[in-house]
């Protein structure tokens, strides 16, 4: 064991927040001391651009990655939603799952469903516009990036404003909200779970913070993701929670026309059983994904 390790993280308040829980755990795990190394990425620097323009490998990830494949760092911190299928090195820990759920946070009115006709609703996310159009199709969508306090202050901009629930409890900011419901607004893959990235072989750094239930939760889920070759220009969700019966799966995948979505849902005991449950739809996945690109 070394006497000293780097953590990398974001600079982002919320970056900070869950790296000071993960440096906490490790601290009443292990001897070794710990340094913290803030890291700019390309989704700190391009505020403004939609992240489902960013290309490649994750635009809170790549630089992050780089930093652990150089040596900067030895231990990397992640919204696990940020990371993309392939990385440099392995996810060895991810923390207990705080709220996958989305919230919306309104202006005026107590619920996102009253909203009247071209009310503006803020989001950056993909699935997010799909979802709202779905369920609100007389509604505006319009483009809100930034981090929780910046997209908070921009609320006087829009009727409502949506956000996942986990970033606020990990902040402590107590505000009025609307949770959804994960099971018609179905949360990203892996949206509420903190990852700790280390390098190939090194997983003994940070193993023993792991939580076993969202490790597996967050294994099923990016299994579908990775099977359907899901990026983040694809409006999916995809929710995997624990139960008494083994992990209940929901997966949905959002068309231009609703009648054209792809939704599967399945109770499953491993990452494995979800890949072959999500193969079946491999093909009609591969279909959406050309249609969207060939509308880029």
């Amino acid at each position: 064991m070394p006497e000293k390790v780097v953590v990398g993280t974001r600079g982002s308040k919320l970056a900070l927040a869950q790296t000071k829980k993960v440096v906490e755990l490790l601290k009443k795990e292990y001897d070794y001391e710990i340094e913290v190394k803030v890291i700019k990425t390309s989704g700190d620097v391009l505020r403004n651009k939609p992240l489902h323009e960013f290309k490649g490998a994750g635009a809170f990830v790549q630089t992050i990655d780089l930093a652990l494949v150089k040596g900067t760092i030895d231990i990397a911190v992640h919204s696990y939603k940020d990371v993309p299928s392939k990385i440099s090195g392995v996810i060895a820990a991810v923390l207990r799952r705080e709220s996958p759920c989305d919230c919306a946070i309104l202006r005026e009115r107590k619920s996102l469903f009253e909203l009247p006709e071209n009310a503006v609703v803020g989001t950056s996310s993909l699935r997010r516009r799909a979802q709202i159009k779905r369920f609100l199709p007389k509604v505006r969508v319009e483009n809100l990036r930034g981090n929780v306090d910046t997209r908070l202050k921009k609320l006087k901009d829009f009727d409502a404003i949506i956000l996942a629930e986990a970033g606020l409890i990990r902040l402590g900011i107590d505000v009025d909200r609307e949770v959804l419901d994960p099971e018609k607004f179905v949360p990203s893959a892996n949206q509420g779970i903190i990852a700790v990235e280390t390098r190939k072989g090194e997983e003994y750094l940070v193993s023993s913070i792991s939580d076993e239930d969202t490790f597996l939760e967050a294994s099923v889920e990016r299994a579908v993701l990775e099977t359907l070759n899901i990026g983040c220009a694809i409006p999916a969700g995809i929710f995997a929670k624990k139960t008494e019966r083994g992990v209940k799966l929901i997966t949905h995948i959002y068309h231009v026309y609703p009648e054209k979505d792809i939704r599967f849902e399945a109770t499953v005991k491993s990452e494995e059983e979800a890949r072959e449950i999500a193969k079946n739809y491999r093909e009609e996945c591969c279909r959406i994904i050309k249609e969207v690109v060939s509308r880029e």
